[in-house]
């Protein structure tokens, strides 16, 4: 018995660790986002071409996505409930689709917050539900 509790508790802590880099990551995001028109007013020049290039963004993506998958994946796993990864697999895809040429820099904008925040929501109610068991 002791080494199954051990067990699970490793597991936990695992499960934690990548929900918790999963949320951080997401927020880091919107907060880009929401940031990003008075960041571009403090910090002009290559900072600013920087943070407003696609290569930043493909960039946080790909590091948004895997953690994504795999939190929502585990927390699947443990309270087998869909909504927490439909949110979240609709705000990765909200990302990918702001990623394609030719969207217009307004629209890219919204569609990035509106993924953004299915991310952050879904990261959020996986977490609660793999607290709670259900």
């Amino acid at each position: 018995m002791h080494i199954s509790q051990n067990i699970s508790r490793l597991n936990k802590k695992g499960n934690d660790l990548v929900e918790g880099t999963a949320i951080s990551v997401s927020v880091l995001c919107l907060v880009h986002c929401l940031a990003l028109p008075v960041l571009l007013l403090l910090l002009p020049g290559l900072l600013g071409i920087f943070v407003q290039s696609e290569i930043f963004h493909a960039a946080v993506f790909l590091v948004i996505a895997p953690f994504a998958v795999l939190a929502f994946g585990m927390g699947y796993r443990l309270h087998r409930q869909a909504v927490p990864a439909m949110l979240g697999l609709v705000g990765l895809a909200c990302l990918a689709v702001a990623l394609m040429p030719g969207l217009g820099e307004e629209r890219e904008y919204w569609i990035t917050i509106a993924g953004s925040l299915l991310l952050v929501i879904g990261h959020l109610l996986n977490w609660a539900k793999r607290r709670h068991g259900h």
